[in-house]
Parts: C-alpha cells; structure tokens; sequence
C-alpha cells in the first residue's frame, strides 16, 4: 500500500511540472528615459510599448528598465533561441495616418 502512495505522489507531481515550461524574455523598455527607481513605473511604460511587464535590472543607483513578453516558440526553430519582442505600435505614426486621411485626431 505504500508502494502505490509514493508511486500516485510522484505521478501527480510529474504531471504538474509538464506545463510549467512558459518562457518570459525580456527586452530593454524604448521608452522610459533615466534611472528605473520603482517596479511599476517601469511597468507601465512597458505596457504601453505592447509588452507584458517590466522591472528594474542593474545595480542600485544604475538600474534601467528591462520589458517582459513571452517567448513563444516551442524551440527546436533553428534560429539560435533569440527572442523576438512584439511589434510596436507608435501612437504618433496612427496620429500621423488619422490626419493624413482627414479624420479628427
């Protein structure tokens, strides 16, 4: 009977482990600009840009802002494992399009 409790244990345990393979990259954040103090603020500009999150990396005093997204790709792809961050979408190039076709923007 103790045989099939560890047996039953270690089952449940390696099933539990089979997805928790999700990869986070990070990218530099392109728009936050000076020294990354807090957690959020850099957050949020890494919101802004499309990406996921963000966090401050580095020593302290020095630290910048580093953006998170997911990897994606299940490997094996051949292209060495370098991420490839999320396209960005430049408010100021939709502003530009919108004025161009003559709507209010």
């Amino acid at each position: 009977m103790n045989r099939k409790a560890v047996a039953t244990t270690a089952l449940c345990l390696l099933l539990l482990t089979c997805g928790a393979e999700a990869q986070v990259c990070s990218v530099q954040s392109l728009t936050y600009k000076g020294r990354c103090w807090y957690n959020m603020n850099c957050a949020h500009h890494c919101v802004t840009e499309g990406r996921t999150g963000g966090y401050c990396k580095g020593v302290p005093g020095l630290k910048y802002c580093m953006c998170t997204f997911p990897c994606g790709g299940g490997g094996g792809g051949g292209d060495g494992g370098l991420p490839v961050p999320p396209a960005l979408v430049s408010s100021r190039a939709l502003t530009t399009r919108a004025r161009r076709v003559g709507s209010p923007a």
